[in-house]
């Protein structure tokens, strides 16, 4: 007797209604971008109109802010020249891939896994988190299938620029090779990739690699090793590089109240566009909806519309509260006050989904007296750890401020090594390797100890 076995696998498929759509749009775009967003609703709904009476706040501190321009924050009295010369970068990164999402061929389901996607990309274009928390963080009503995002992730592997979307540097590299024209140079560097990665900018690396590979020459293997050392290990890098001067503007604001010195959070009008329901034409639908179902609809849209963006307001200002309780250091101190803050944390704390928060952090800024900063700027994970048992960890903002002030104090005549960095920050009770301390030191553009070194 033959046994059949049916396996029978039960598939989540994402299903948004129109509502859960539009909120979570509204929720992603930039305060600019839902200005235009908002016109467009009263040029199209006439249910919809701007309130008569829409008086400034004069508590309001001043909304518009240059990126183009340097930020300066004030750490322990001490003035730093901020580098936040290219806060739209971010922005432009994000917005240019959902962008790319209508250019390939897609259908609604796979184009909005895509955005979500898209949204968990950290600034330099990597997918740090696991397909798998995606799904268990996300809203039950969304219904996502591991496999489904696995296919979403490859299509994005697709966008521009090359490497995006990967989860590690090898496979972005990898990724930038694929979209090279295959010759022998494009497959030794493939396998570089995948065997010698970590020994890449060796000498010795053409013999190691002829013993395994003895098909390449030693001069393939050194082009091989020139094309991979020429592939952007930064997929987002650079992106908005125009020139020409970017605007931010702040969606929320953290300051001292002038009475009370408590720190207080607020958003600025310009994120919370002012616009209601035409009260007149809501009450004539009231009588006589059924005689005009088109206006009708539209007046379904307004709600739909209006209370996304009530939502956008709360979800937003929820999330600058959080930055303030957890964060609350850093206003009083500058960056050397920024303690560890993920996404993931936050979702939990807030009740919300990951890519909720994921949302409503992009493209999003807080301006504080220290200065104006993307709402990204005040999550990372640890960098560091206190060498107490019961220590807490330090975020890699802070360290980097603290790295910054030691090189700002040093004696030019013999400046601090990485190592003497290393050491100094022990004495503060931060454990911190010499490698890191050099990574760190040259993110912030601080060439090594001998190069700034300057003759008495």
């Amino acid at each position: 007797m033959t046994q059949q076995s049916v396996k029978l696998k039960l598939r989540q498929t994402q299903q948004l209604n129109q509502k859960q759509q539009q909120s979570l749009r509204i929720l992603h775009m930039s305060s600019l971008e839902l200005a235009e967003e908002v016109e467009n609703w009263l040029a199209d709904n006439p249910l919809l109109e701007r309130p008569e009476h829409d008086p400034a706040d004069s508590s309001e501190p001043e909304p518009h802010y240059s990126a183009a321009l340097p930020v300066t924050r004030k750490t322990n009295s001490m003035e730093e020249s901020d580098v936040w010369e290219t806060v739209a970068d971010e922005a432009d990164f994000r917005r240019m891939l959902h962008e790319q999402v209508c250019e390939h061929p897609l259908d609604e389901d796979q184009a909005a896994r895509v955005h979500l996607l898209i949204d968990y990309l950290d600034d330099q274009g990597y997918l740090n988190d696991s397909l798998t928390d995606i799904v268990e963080n996300s809203p039950l009503e969304w219904m996502l299938d591991e496999d489904d995002m696995a296919e979403a992730l490859r299509h994005l592997q697709q966008f521009d620029p090359p490497g995006v979307g990967a989860r590690d540097l090898g496979e972005s590299l990898l990724l930038q090779l694929s979209r090279r024209q295959p010759d022998d140079t494009v497959f030794c560097a493939v396998q570089l990739v995948k065997h010698f990665l970590p020994d890449i900018a060796k000498s010795s690396l053409p013999q190691q690699v002829r013993k395994k590979f003895p098909q390449y020459s030693a001069a393939t293997i050194e082009a091989a090793q020139a094309l991979v050392a020429s592939l952007n290990p930064f997929p987002a890098y650079g992106l908005s590089g125009s020139g020409h001067t970017e605007y931010v503007d702040p969606d929320v604001w953290i300051r001292p109240d002038p009475e009370t010195g408590e720190w207080t959070v607020g958003m600025y009008r310009q994120a919370w566009p002012q616009v209601q329901l035409n009260q007149e034409y809501s009450d004539l639908l009231a009588e006589y909806g059924s005689e005009a179902p088109e206006l009708k609809q539209k007046l379904n849209e307004a709600k739909v519309l209006l209370s996304s963006l009530e939502q956008r307001k709360s979800t937003v200002l929820r999330l600058a509260e959080t930055i303030l309780e957890r964060q609350a250091d850093f206003f009083s101190f500058g960056a050397i006050g920024l303690v560890p803050l993920t996404i993931k944390e936050t979702a939990a704390n807030l009740g919300l989904a990951e890519s909720t928060v994921s949302r409503a952090v992009n493209q999003k800024y807080l301006a504080c007296p220290q200065g104006v900063f993307p709402l990204r700027y005040f999550f990372s994970q640890a960098a560091a750890y206190s060498n107490e048992e019961d220590g807490d960890g330090i975020s890699a903002n802070a360290v980097k401020a603290l790295i910054e002030s030691l090189i700002a104090g040093e004696d030019k005549r013999k400046p601090l090594s990485d190592q003497a960095m290393s050491e100094r920050l022990a004495l503060q009770g931060i454990v911190l390797a010499r490698r890191t301390v050099a990574k760190y030191r040259e993110e912030l553009n601080f060439p090594p100890a001998h190069q700034r070194k300057q003759k008495a």
